[in-house]
């Protein structure tokens, strides 16, 4: 790449999941470098304790010009009681101009590790219990819990747990298993790369 290290192109809008020509350029010159996107919305999760969730979502509902709302959520211990599963300890807005310069210096410069699309549904799944934790042991159920949690992690199992209790596990398709949307693996790359 020799002049253009550390340079990182931007992709326009286009969260459909189809190759997009810049990604099909970089591919076929087996290019090495990560690719920052403009997106109507896009969520990450990062490793930590607890574990934190990174929104971005572009809002053009103004009749100015539109911007992007970054919001870091954090899970609340035994949210379950009053219904508020995640606090907001951030959330900041960006003008389109200045989403590019802030998301390359922030994901270079982050220190917490990104969760990989293949993990996500085990921190939702942990972000979950983190939440019920009282929950789950006023119903007994810590064995089943450890049970979900074996070498693989099974969708299968979590479901026939959470059946059993038909408005936990419509709170848990509802507010949790909806930040699995639109995973932003893009970000995952440039916060690995550095």
């Amino acid at each position: 790449m020799g002049k253009y290290k550390g340079l990182i192109p931007i992709q326009i809008f286009s969260d459909k999941g189809e190759m997009k020509l810049l990604e099909e350029y970089k591919k076929r010159h087996n290019l090495d470098f990560g690719l920052a996107y403009h997106t109507k919305h896009a969520n990450i999760f990062l490793k930590g304790t607890p574990k934190q969730i990174l929104t971005i979502k572009w809002d053009d509902s103004i009749k100015s010009p539109g911007y992007y709302v970054f919001r870091f959520l954090e899970p609340n211990h035994n949210g379950y009681l009053d219904g508020k599963y995640f606090a907001k300890p951030y959330e900041n807005y960006y003008q389109y101009d200045d989403y590019l310069q802030f998301i390359t210096t922030w994901a270079r410069g982050i220190e917490l590790e990104p969760v990989r699309p293949e993990q996500t549904n085990l921190a939702i799944w942990e972000m979950f219990l983190y939440c019920f934790d009282a929950w789950i042991a006023e119903h007994d159920l810590e064995e089943m819990v450890f049970a979900t949690v074996g070498a693989n992690l099974s969708s299968n199992a979590i479901d026939n747990l959470l059946k059993k209790h038909p408005r936990v596990h419509k709170i848990y398709n509802s507010e949790f298993k909806k930040y699995e949307e639109n995973y932003a693996s893009w970000l995952v790359e440039l916060i690995e790369r550095g």
